[in-house]
Protein backbone atom coordinates (compact mmCIF):
# COMPACT_ATOMS: atom_id res chain seq x y z
CA UNK A 1 0.00 0.00 0.00
CA UNK A 2 1.49 3.40 -0.52
CA UNK A 3 2.27 5.30 1.96
CA UNK A 4 2.53 9.01 1.88
CA UNK A 5 3.70 12.24 3.80
CA UNK A 6 0.17 13.95 5.08
CA UNK A 7 -0.16 17.32 3.64
CA UNK A 8 -3.30 18.81 3.59
CA UNK A 9 -6.62 17.65 5.42
CA UNK A 10 -9.76 17.18 3.33
CA UNK A 11 -13.12 16.22 4.42
CA UNK A 12 -14.68 13.85 2.26
CA UNK A 13 -18.33 11.81 1.76
CA UNK A 14 -16.85 8.47 3.08
CA UNK A 15 -20.18 7.25 2.68
CA UNK A 16 -21.23 6.78 -0.49
CA UNK A 17 -24.99 6.65 -1.30
CA UNK A 18 -27.00 3.77 -2.99
CA UNK A 19 -24.49 1.12 -4.52
CA UNK A 20 -25.18 -1.55 -6.98
CA UNK A 21 -23.13 -4.74 -7.87
CA UNK A 22 -22.10 -4.68 -10.91
CA UNK A 23 -19.57 -7.14 -13.43
CA UNK A 24 -16.21 -5.83 -14.89
CA UNK A 25 -17.34 -5.54 -18.06
CA UNK A 26 -19.59 -2.97 -16.76
CA UNK A 27 -16.61 -0.27 -15.29
CA UNK A 28 -15.70 1.88 -17.59
CA UNK A 29 -12.54 1.30 -19.27
CA UNK A 30 -10.96 4.74 -17.88
CA UNK A 31 -12.26 3.68 -14.59
CA UNK A 32 -10.03 0.25 -14.84
CA UNK A 33 -7.03 1.78 -15.89
CA UNK A 34 -7.46 4.63 -12.96
CA UNK A 35 -7.00 1.82 -10.80
CA UNK A 36 -3.93 -0.05 -12.72
CA UNK A 37 -2.04 3.77 -12.18
CA UNK A 38 -2.82 3.65 -8.37
CA UNK A 39 -1.53 0.91 -7.27
CA UNK A 40 1.17 -1.59 -8.42
CA UNK A 41 -0.76 -4.85 -7.26
CA UNK A 42 -3.78 -5.64 -6.27
CA UNK A 43 -6.98 -7.89 -6.35
CA UNK A 44 -10.72 -6.65 -7.24
CA UNK A 45 -13.28 -8.83 -5.20
CA UNK A 46 -16.34 -6.75 -6.41
CA UNK A 47 -17.33 -4.08 -8.33
CA UNK A 48 -19.93 -1.63 -7.62
CA UNK A 49 -21.66 1.91 -9.18
CA UNK A 50 -23.36 4.96 -7.11
CA UNK A 51 -24.58 8.16 -8.19
CA UNK A 52 -20.96 9.34 -10.53
CA UNK A 53 -18.67 7.12 -8.94
CA UNK A 54 -17.47 3.70 -8.96
CA UNK A 55 -16.47 1.78 -5.87
CA UNK A 56 -13.76 -1.27 -6.09
CA UNK A 57 -13.41 -3.71 -3.06
CA UNK A 58 -9.71 -4.67 -3.47
CA UNK A 59 -7.56 -6.49 -1.66
CA UNK A 60 -3.82 -5.32 -1.36
CA UNK A 61 -0.85 -6.64 0.79
CA UNK A 62 -3.91 -8.44 2.20
CA UNK A 63 -5.60 -5.88 3.43
CA UNK A 64 -9.41 -5.95 2.54
CA UNK A 65 -10.11 -1.90 1.38
CA UNK A 66 -12.36 -0.12 -1.00
CA UNK A 67 -11.20 2.37 -3.97
CA UNK A 68 -13.42 5.00 -5.12
CA UNK A 69 -13.32 6.52 -8.44
CA UNK A 70 -15.22 9.07 -10.47
CA UNK A 71 -17.32 8.56 -13.55
CA UNK A 72 -15.19 10.12 -15.59
CA UNK A 73 -11.99 7.50 -14.25
CA UNK A 74 -10.27 9.59 -11.95
CA UNK A 75 -9.05 7.95 -8.62
CA UNK A 76 -10.51 10.14 -5.71
CA UNK A 77 -9.38 8.08 -2.33
CA UNK A 78 -9.78 4.45 -1.04
CA UNK A 79 -10.08 3.57 2.75
CA UNK A 80 -8.67 0.46 4.49
CA UNK A 81 -10.31 -0.28 7.94
CA UNK A 82 -7.67 -0.92 10.72
CA UNK A 83 -8.10 -1.71 13.95
CA UNK A 84 -6.87 0.32 16.97
CA UNK A 85 -4.02 -1.78 18.19
CA UNK A 86 -2.72 -0.99 14.03
CA UNK A 87 -2.54 2.83 14.70
CA UNK A 88 -0.32 5.05 15.99
CA UNK A 89 -0.47 5.20 20.22
CA UNK A 90 -1.25 8.48 19.92
CA UNK A 91 -4.82 7.98 18.36
CA UNK A 92 -5.94 5.48 21.72
CA UNK A 93 -4.41 7.57 24.08
CA UNK A 94 -6.26 10.67 23.13
CA UNK A 95 -9.88 9.15 22.55
CA UNK A 96 -8.93 7.00 26.20
CA UNK A 97 -8.40 10.07 27.83
CA UNK A 98 -10.74 12.37 26.39
CA UNK A 99 -13.85 10.04 25.74
CA UNK A 100 -15.16 8.15 28.66
CA UNK A 101 -18.56 6.35 28.29
CA UNK A 102 -17.69 6.39 24.02
CA UNK A 103 -16.78 3.63 22.33
CA UNK A 104 -15.11 3.10 18.76
CA UNK A 105 -17.25 2.09 16.23
CA UNK A 106 -14.54 2.16 13.15
CA UNK A 107 -11.50 3.32 12.03
CA UNK A 108 -10.61 3.75 8.26
CA UNK A 109 -6.54 4.30 7.15
CA UNK A 110 -7.61 7.19 4.09
CA UNK A 111 -5.32 7.38 0.43
CA UNK A 112 -5.96 10.51 -1.32
CA UNK A 113 -5.18 11.06 -4.79
CA UNK A 114 -3.61 14.45 -3.93
CA UNK A 115 -1.17 12.40 -1.95
CA UNK A 116 -3.02 13.19 1.33
CA UNK A 117 -2.97 9.97 3.90
CA UNK A 118 -4.39 10.00 6.90
CA UNK A 119 -6.94 7.89 9.92
CA UNK A 120 -10.50 8.67 10.26
CA UNK A 121 -12.05 6.96 13.63
CA UNK A 122 -15.89 6.99 14.18
CA UNK A 123 -16.66 7.23 17.63
CA UNK A 124 -20.02 6.79 19.13
CA UNK A 125 -21.73 7.15 22.77
CA UNK A 126 -22.11 3.76 24.52
CA UNK A 127 -26.20 2.74 25.19
CA UNK A 128 -27.31 5.82 23.24
CA UNK A 129 -28.81 5.89 19.76
CA UNK A 130 -26.97 8.67 18.05
CA UNK A 131 -24.80 9.54 15.07
CA UNK A 132 -21.30 8.64 15.46
CA UNK A 133 -19.06 11.02 15.63
CA UNK A 134 -15.48 11.77 13.55
CA UNK A 135 -12.17 12.41 14.11
CA UNK A 136 -9.38 12.89 11.67
CA UNK A 137 -5.50 12.23 12.92
CA UNK A 138 -2.53 12.18 10.57
CA UNK A 139 0.22 9.26 9.99
CA UNK A 140 1.83 10.02 13.46
CA UNK A 141 -1.59 9.81 15.47
CA UNK A 142 -1.90 13.74 15.80
CA UNK A 143 -5.43 15.18 15.96
CA UNK A 144 -6.44 17.06 12.95
CA UNK A 145 -10.27 17.84 13.13
CA UNK A 146 -13.15 16.47 14.73
CA UNK A 147 -16.81 17.44 15.29
CA UNK A 148 -16.97 15.22 18.52
CA UNK A 149 -18.09 16.84 21.67
CA UNK A 150 -15.72 18.99 23.56
CA UNK A 151 -13.52 16.66 25.83
CA UNK A 152 -13.72 18.87 28.60
CA UNK A 153 -17.81 18.62 29.02
CA UNK A 154 -17.66 14.59 27.39
CA UNK A 155 -15.42 14.12 30.87
CA UNK A 156 -17.61 16.99 33.35
CA UNK A 157 -20.87 14.75 32.00
CA UNK A 158 -19.38 11.26 32.52
CA UNK A 159 -18.33 12.00 35.96
CA UNK A 160 -21.49 13.35 37.05
CA UNK A 161 -23.31 10.29 35.82
CA UNK A 162 -21.48 8.15 37.31
CA UNK A 163 -21.08 9.95 40.54
CA UNK A 164 -24.19 11.36 41.32
CA UNK A 165 -23.65 12.10 44.58
CA UNK A 166 -21.03 14.34 43.93
CA UNK A 167 -22.47 16.97 41.63
CA UNK A 168 -20.59 19.63 40.14
CA UNK A 169 -22.01 22.39 42.13
CA UNK A 170 -20.94 20.80 45.34
CA UNK A 171 -17.43 20.24 43.78
CA UNK A 172 -16.90 23.88 42.72
CA UNK A 173 -18.40 24.77 46.32
CA UNK A 174 -15.77 23.04 47.86
CA UNK A 175 -12.77 23.70 46.09
CA UNK A 176 -13.89 27.72 46.00
CA UNK A 177 -13.78 27.42 49.92
CA UNK A 178 -10.21 26.10 49.71
CA UNK A 179 -9.18 28.69 47.62
CA UNK A 180 -10.79 31.49 49.53
CA UNK A 181 -8.17 30.12 52.21
CA UNK A 182 -5.14 30.67 50.30
CA UNK A 183 -3.47 34.15 50.42
CA UNK A 184 -2.18 33.78 46.87
CA UNK A 185 -3.78 32.22 43.73
CA UNK A 186 -2.04 29.06 42.99
CA UNK A 187 -0.32 28.86 39.58
CA UNK A 188 0.01 26.76 37.03
CA UNK A 189 2.52 23.84 38.46
CA UNK A 190 4.45 21.55 36.07
CA UNK A 191 4.66 18.16 36.53
CA UNK A 192 7.94 16.86 36.65
CA UNK A 193 8.05 12.95 35.78
CA UNK A 194 10.97 10.67 36.07
CA UNK A 195 13.13 10.59 32.99
CA UNK A 196 14.08 7.08 32.17
CA UNK A 197 17.78 7.77 31.06
CA UNK A 198 18.35 6.64 27.77
CA UNK A 199 21.68 5.30 26.55
CA UNK A 200 22.66 6.40 23.05
CA UNK A 201 24.39 4.10 20.66
CA UNK A 202 28.35 5.00 20.39
CA UNK A 203 27.29 6.37 16.45
CA UNK A 204 24.81 8.70 18.25
CA UNK A 205 26.95 10.29 20.93
CA UNK A 206 29.74 10.66 18.04
CA UNK A 207 27.74 12.27 15.71
CA UNK A 208 26.22 14.84 18.94
CA UNK A 209 29.99 15.45 19.77
CA UNK A 210 30.56 16.26 16.29
CA UNK A 211 27.38 18.66 15.07
CA UNK A 212 27.62 20.27 18.38
CA UNK A 213 31.12 19.71 19.66
CA UNK A 214 32.47 22.70 22.31
CA UNK A 215 29.36 24.93 22.48
CA UNK A 216 27.34 23.13 24.89
CA UNK A 217 26.93 24.64 28.31
CA UNK A 218 25.08 21.89 29.85
CA UNK A 219 24.02 18.27 28.90
CA UNK A 220 23.34 16.47 27.02
CA UNK A 221 20.34 14.45 28.52
CA UNK A 222 19.16 11.66 26.25
CA UNK A 223 15.65 10.56 26.09
CA UNK A 224 13.48 8.21 23.89
CA UNK A 225 11.39 10.24 22.78
CA UNK A 226 9.39 6.69 21.09
CA UNK A 227 10.28 3.81 19.12
CA UNK A 228 11.87 6.19 16.10
CA UNK A 229 13.49 8.75 17.98
CA UNK A 230 15.84 9.77 20.48
CA UNK A 231 16.72 13.30 21.92
CA UNK A 232 19.69 14.73 23.61
CA UNK A 233 18.81 18.09 25.58
CA UNK A 234 21.79 20.51 25.80
CA UNK A 235 22.41 24.41 26.38
CA UNK A 236 24.15 25.88 23.84
CA UNK A 237 26.97 28.62 24.46
CA UNK A 238 24.53 31.38 24.95
CA UNK A 239 22.86 29.22 27.31
CA UNK A 240 19.81 28.74 24.97
CA UNK A 241 18.03 25.61 25.44
CA UNK A 242 18.37 23.13 22.86
CA UNK A 243 17.02 19.69 21.87
CA UNK A 244 18.86 16.79 19.02
CA UNK A 245 16.60 14.62 17.55
CA UNK A 246 18.20 11.82 16.28
CA UNK A 247 16.34 8.42 13.99
CA UNK A 248 17.37 5.48 16.09
CA UNK A 249 17.22 2.92 13.63
CA UNK A 250 20.40 4.86 11.73
CA UNK A 251 21.83 7.07 14.49
CA UNK A 252 21.42 10.43 12.08
CA UNK A 253 20.78 13.65 12.85
CA UNK A 254 16.93 14.61 11.64
CA UNK A 255 16.43 17.95 13.19
CA UNK A 256 17.15 20.23 15.93
CA UNK A 257 14.92 22.39 18.05
CA UNK A 258 15.48 25.89 19.89
CA UNK A 259 13.76 27.09 22.68
CA UNK A 260 12.46 30.18 22.41
CA UNK A 261 13.03 33.20 24.71
CA UNK A 262 9.96 34.97 25.59
CA UNK A 263 10.96 38.09 24.11
CA UNK A 264 11.65 36.31 20.55
CA UNK A 265 8.08 34.56 20.37
CA UNK A 266 6.62 34.47 17.10
CA UNK A 267 4.59 37.74 16.71
CA UNK A 268 2.09 35.87 13.99
CA UNK A 269 1.68 32.68 16.45
CA UNK A 270 1.44 35.44 19.37
CA UNK A 271 -1.78 36.95 17.27
CA UNK A 272 -3.24 33.30 16.30
CA UNK A 273 -3.60 32.16 20.17
CA UNK A 274 -4.68 35.49 21.76
CA UNK A 275 -8.21 35.03 18.82
CA UNK A 276 -7.99 31.59 19.87
CA UNK A 277 -8.09 32.20 23.34
CA UNK A 278 -9.79 35.22 23.67
CA UNK A 279 -11.29 36.05 26.65
CA UNK A 280 -9.61 33.37 28.50
CA UNK A 281 -6.71 32.96 31.12
CA UNK A 282 -3.22 31.47 29.61
CA UNK A 283 0.36 30.92 29.59
CA UNK A 284 2.89 30.13 26.81
CA UNK A 285 5.02 27.18 28.47
CA UNK A 286 7.25 26.56 26.13
CA UNK A 287 7.52 27.72 21.93
CA UNK A 288 10.24 26.04 20.17
CA UNK A 289 11.21 26.07 16.79
CA UNK A 290 12.65 22.99 14.83
CA UNK A 291 14.75 23.20 11.62
CA UNK A 292 15.95 20.06 9.97
CA UNK A 293 19.46 18.65 9.26
CA UNK A 294 20.84 19.97 6.10
CA UNK A 295 21.27 16.41 5.01
CA UNK A 296 17.98 15.39 5.82
CA UNK A 297 15.84 14.09 3.17
CA UNK A 298 11.79 13.17 3.49
CA UNK A 299 11.73 10.07 2.58
CA UNK A 300 8.63 10.09 0.09
CA UNK A 301 9.00 13.46 -1.80
CA UNK A 302 13.22 13.77 -1.39
CA UNK A 303 13.17 17.22 -0.31
CA UNK A 304 14.25 18.84 3.01
CA UNK A 305 11.28 19.77 5.26
CA UNK A 306 10.65 23.18 6.35
CA UNK A 307 11.15 24.30 9.89
CA UNK A 308 8.05 24.40 12.09
CA UNK A 309 7.68 25.55 15.62
CA UNK A 310 5.76 23.77 18.24
CA UNK A 311 4.09 25.77 21.31
CA UNK A 312 2.89 24.41 24.65
CA UNK A 313 -0.08 26.24 26.19
CA UNK A 314 -0.89 25.85 29.51
CA UNK A 315 -4.64 27.06 31.80
CA UNK A 316 -6.10 26.60 34.85
CA UNK A 317 -9.73 24.88 34.91
CA UNK A 318 -11.81 27.46 36.94
CA UNK A 319 -12.32 26.89 40.45
CA UNK A 320 -9.98 24.19 40.65
CA UNK A 321 -6.01 23.53 40.87
CA UNK A 322 -6.30 20.99 37.76
CA UNK A 323 -3.98 22.57 35.39
CA UNK A 324 -4.22 21.60 31.30
CA UNK A 325 -2.16 21.71 28.41
CA UNK A 326 -2.69 22.16 25.04
CA UNK A 327 0.30 21.58 22.18
CA UNK A 328 -0.18 22.99 18.84
CA UNK A 329 2.03 23.15 15.68
CA UNK A 330 2.66 25.47 12.88
CA UNK A 331 4.03 25.41 9.62
CA UNK A 332 7.14 27.94 8.35
CA UNK A 333 4.41 30.50 7.93
CA UNK A 334 3.09 30.51 11.38
CA UNK A 335 -0.03 28.80 10.37
CA UNK A 336 -1.67 26.52 12.38
CA UNK A 337 -1.31 22.80 11.50
CA UNK A 338 -3.32 20.96 14.45
CA UNK A 339 -3.15 19.19 18.17
CA UNK A 340 -0.87 16.73 19.68
CA UNK A 341 -2.55 14.53 21.88
CA UNK A 342 -0.03 14.09 24.56
CA UNK A 343 3.43 15.24 25.65
CA UNK A 344 6.67 14.44 23.03
CA UNK A 345 8.35 12.65 25.80
CA UNK A 346 9.34 12.40 29.51
CA UNK A 347 10.90 16.00 29.09
CA UNK A 348 8.23 17.79 27.61
CA UNK A 349 6.03 19.70 29.46
CA UNK A 350 3.30 17.72 31.01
Amino acid sequence: MKKIVFLILVALPLIAGAQTKIKETAVPRSVLLALENTYDAYKVRTWYQAPGQYIAEIVIDGQNGRSYFTAGGDWQYSAFPVKIEECPTLMNTYFVNNYPGYRIKDIDYIEEMNGDNYYRMNIIKKGISESPCEMIFDTRGKLMKSNAPDPDAVKRDYYTRTNPEASEERITEKTNTQNSRQRQRPTPKVDEPKVEKFEPSDEMTASFAKTVGKRVTAGPEWVNRNDEYAVAYYSNAQKVKMEAVYSIANNQLIMSGKTLSKDRYNGAILKYLAEKFNGEKYKIEKMVVYEYNSKYRDPVTGKKPKPYTYVVISQKEKGTKTVRYTRMEFDSRSQFTGLLAQPLDEKDVQ
